[in-house]
């Protein structure tokens, strides 16, 4: 699954589900477990879940934030987003890809992402 990016995101952005199962107890949620790999340059927009996301940074190295400013994005920083909080808006900096897990609790009813920009 490659999130909904332009074209030229793409070639830099890598997602691959690792996992899809349902929540138990659940008709409508699902848990979804994926690999990201971040080539260096690669930008992540301003969006949504319908759902939780939690993360954990497995490669790191630096990310450029919305507001310009360059930080360190550690390995095995842990990164959570309840549902409907907008994240993102980051690109990734240096010449190392970031590889990043993410477990996404969702309602399989709505889109998985919604741009936020």
């Amino acid at each position: 699954m490659l999130l909904a990016l332009p074209a030229q995101a793409q070639e830099w952005i890598a997602r691959t589900e690792l996992s899809r199962t349902a929540l138990s107890g659940s008709e409508v949620m699902e848990v979804v477990v994926s690999r990201l790999v971040l080539q260096p340059g690669a930008y992540i927009p301003k969006h949504t879940h319908p759902g939780d996301e939690n993360s954990v940074v497995a490669v790191g190295g630096r990310v450029v934030l919305p507001d310009g400013k360059e930080v360190p994005l550690a390995t095995d920083t842990p990164l959570n987003y309840a549902a409907g909080v907008v994240h993102g808006g980051i690109t990734v900096a240096g010449e190392t890809a970031l590889v990043i897990y993410t477990t996404h609790v969702v309602d399989k009813t709505k889109p998985f992402q919604v741009l936020a920009e």
